[in-house]
């Protein structure tokens, strides 16, 4: 299947607000509405997205009914998420790739979006984006990252860490693939299911939040059991907020990602700017990339935006 490019964006671009996992309030989305204006687009907030069901921003149909209509709509650019929280997993078969397929265009959030991101890439082929989402705090560092490559990602883009000396090397080299990846327990929910994915080729990155080190390492090693790690060319841990060693009988969550990272021959960096932390990078999912643990940088080989 041909690699759908999205169109980037310009200032004026209309961007869509969706919630598609957990609810949020007015003001919430009043401010996630600033933001877009602040970055010199126009926020265009889905219809329903006030919807409350539990923990849901409403009904699964709601949900889905946000983004079929977002991506209907031929005046938006741009989807992003305002937050995460969890649903996304629900609606996946409630999608209309097809109209997807016929409007292809930039998608973005983190965390539970995993789920949505990764599920739109397989069954279309549209590249979507590991971004920031428009309610959790971020930086300037964040905000930058995203917008940029939303309007500037072409072939030769950089993508570096707000910091690098907390990056850690755990395998050196540089390689080339496709990047891939999002939150760990989100990409584990989709193995065994249709939207399932390949590693064959691919560059992975991950990030995780509150969990302790026995489930990091339980669902690393239901990665490892289910996949062939060996048709990864690189890995990449974003920032694993909240899942530091609990007791004193707990591995540490150090020893568990060198002990998943230990026989790969392949570059693997750590505590890149990604993940529940206020500086986070924005990763495009579906685009070839090369990395090098040297100057601790991504650099796309192909755009990400048209």
């Amino acid at each position: 299947m041909k690699t759908l490019i999205p169109l980037h964006l310009e200032k004026g671009s209309k961007v869509g607000i969706v919630a598609p996992a957990g609810y949020v309030s007015e003001i919430q989305i009043k401010n996630a509405a600033k933001k877009v204006e602040k970055a010199g687009f126009v926020p265009v907030i889905a219809e329903g997205i006030l919807n409350r069901l539990g923990y849901l921003a409403g009904t699964d149909k709601d949900r889905a009914f946000q983004l079929n209509s977002m991506f209907k709509a031929k005046d938006i650019k741009a989807i992003i998420a305002a937050r995460g929280g969890y649903g996304c997993s629900r609606i996946l078969d409630l999608i209309d790739y097809d109209i997807i397929k016929e409007n292809p265009k930039i998608l973005g959030g983190y965390s539970d979006i995993t789920a949505l991101a990764c599920a739109v890439y397989k069954m279309t082929h549209l590249v979507t984006f590991h971004s920031s989402m428009l309610i959790p705090e971020d930086t300037e560092y964040t905000r930058n990252s995203m917008w940029n490559i939303f309007s500037k990602g072409k072939k030769g883009f950089s993508i570096k860490p707000e910091n690098p000396n907390e990056v850690k090397v755990l395998n050196e080299g540089k390689s080339s693939g496709i990047l891939f990846g999002g939150n760990l327990t989100l990409l584990e929910t989709l193995i065994g299911t249709k939207y399932d994915f390949s590693l064959f080729n691919k560059i992975l990155f991950i990030e995780e939040i509150n969990e302790p080190p026995y489930k990091i390492d339980r669902m690393l090693t239901h990665l490892k059991n289910s996949k062939n790690l060996s048709l990864l060319k690189g890995l990449i841990f974003g920032k694993m907020k909240g899942c530091q060693a609990q007791g004193e009988n707990s591995l540490t969550l150090d020893y568990v990602i060198e002990d998943f990272c230990k026989d790969l021959k392949i570059p693997v960096m750590k505590d890149f700017s990604f993940g529940h932390v206020t500086d986070r990078c924005t990763l495009p999912i579906g685009v070839k990339a090369e990395i090098n643990t040297k100057n601790f940088q991504i650099k796309l080989s192909q755009d990400c935006v048209m």
